[in-house]
């Protein structure tokens, strides 16, 4: 492993996506609180109330994870626009009404990602790429394509079949090229760990982004019952929290990563892992460490 081995970053996707979404708000292209149809039409109306780019980004909109997805075929199918994607749920019933409670899904930002195709004029992954990777200098970042090849990519090796859910303690693999296409706007990045450095210290202060957008991505989202812990792809830390910080991790056969950033403290930290395994979705390895590594570097006690 080098500087320059690429890594699937899973959920990290996410905050590539928050971030050109507020860009697209910035421009004047999208209305954070505007019916997802204004956006995706092809998207049905759903009971309950507007499903929103606010509230999709927070994960507030009802909509179900991909993860629900039992679906072997999906992983040998690949899917270059994200509106394809669309039909793998969007004739499902919400999990609660839009707005209501914090269902985290990966689906959701697929749709999100449609918003922002529809409503930037380009395709979804073209905007992130002049938005948020270009001007950041991310020359290792991108979406998977595993029919293509990569240089640099880590090999990925599991405990984890991803569409049975089993973990088989006793053997670890070498994974398959799995392709998560299905999952464009919500975990099919990959990335090094000099480029996640680099978007996290773009996010330690307002330049990237407005102060305005800048303040929205360090700020919770409020609902009916309180607030998410989510604003637009980044985890936001509770307003007790000893260190302001924002965060986010994700997991997937082969792989972990975790970005945290702590902006009044001026500290990025950036794990990239090609192993999956026992324990992986409690988060220790994408979330525990990073704090305990920032607790080792400014001499904090540990959170």
């Amino acid at each position: 492993v080098t500087p320059a081995t690429r890594f699937g970053v899973a959920s990290i996707t996410k905050a590539f996506t928050g971030l050109a979404l507020l860009k697209l708000r910035e421009a004047g292209r999208i209305d954070l609180d505007a019916p997802i149809q204004q956006y995706v039409p092809a998207f049905p109306v759903k009971p309950g109330g507007p499903v929103t780019p606010r509230l999709l980004a927070a994960h507030l909109a009802g909509i179900r994870h991909w993860a629900s997805e039992r679906n072997a075929d999906l992983y040998s199918r690949h899917f270059d626009d994200v509106n394809d994607i669309l039909p793998l749920f969007s004739g499902d019933t919400l999990l609660s009404a839009p707005g209501s409670a914090v269902r985290y899904s990966s689906y959701g930002y697929n749709l999100l990602g449609a918003a922002i195709q529809s409503a930037s004029g380009v395709r979804y992954q073209d905007y992130v790429q002049r938005t948020v990777i270009a001007p950041l200098g991310l020359t290792s970042t991108g979406y998977d394509d595993v029919r293509r090849v990569l240089r640099n990519r880590a090999r990925r090796y599991s405990y984890f079949h991803p569409w049975t859910f089993a973990v088989d303690s006793a053997n670890v693999y070498r994974v398959p090229d799995w392709d998560y296409s299905h999952n464009m706007a919500g975990g099919n990045m990959y990335s090094t760990a000099g480029d996640l450095a680099r978007l996290g210290s773009a996010l330690l202060k307002p330049g990237l982004l407005s102060r305005e957008s800048f303040d929205l991505l360090y700020t919770r989202t409020k609902f009916a019952k309180g607030t998410a812990d989510m604003s637009y792809g980044l985890f936001v830390s509770d307003s007790s929290a000893a260190h302001r910080r924002l965060s986010i991790g994700g997991s997937n056969a082969g792989l972990q990563a975790g970005l945290v950033i702590y902006p009044d403290d001026d500290l990025v930290i950036v794990v990239l892992a090609n192993t999956w395994g026992i324990g992986s979705n409690s988060g220790e390895m994408t979330q525990g460490l990073p704090s305990r590594l920032a607790s080792i570097c400014m001499g904090w006690k540990p959170e």
